[in-house]
């Protein structure tokens, strides 16, 4: 094992260190490792997937079935965050800023296709409406 020591940082920074997790047992030293590597190397600009695992959808907060995975890619000073499969698409000058906004455009695409009407939707939205009908456990999605 390597050696370790303490350090402090703000609750906020913490809270940010969470949302960038690639799986819910990884440590702060290995976010902030992968961190300090790519900021050595950002001519490398490695995607990277950050798993959603809680939305919120009128007003609570739901933990998904299963984790939606969402893609990060960097494009000079812009993070661009996706998930072809659920139709989601920000960028943000941040990962903490995208990863706000990508949870907005969830709940605005539950709107859209989980509680709009059905008869006005064509096949591939009704198709979008069961996937994210899936992942969402049914007494939190009224």
């Amino acid at each position: 094992m390597p050696d370790m020591t303490s350090i402090k940082i703000a609750s906020s920074v913490k809270n940010q260190l969470n949302h960038l997790k690639l799986h819910p047992r990884e440590t702060y030293s290995d976010i902030i490792g992968r961190l300090a590597e790519f900021g050595t190397h950002p001519q490398q600009q490695i995607p990277f997937i950050i798993p959603l695992m809680h939305v919120k959808i009128n007003q609570k907060i739901i933990e998904l079935k299963k984790p939606v995975e969402i893609n990060v890619e960097i494009d000079e000073d812009e993070y661009i965050l996706f998930n072809n499969e659920y139709r989601l698409l920000v960028v943000a000058s941040n990962v903490y800023d995208g990863m706000k906004n990508i949870l907005d455009e969830f709940e605005e695409n539950w709107k859209d296709f989980v509680l709009g009407d059905e008869n006005t939707l064509g096949r591939d939205a009704l198709e979008l409406r069961e996937k994210y009908g899936s992942i969402v456990p049914s007494e939190s999605s009224s």
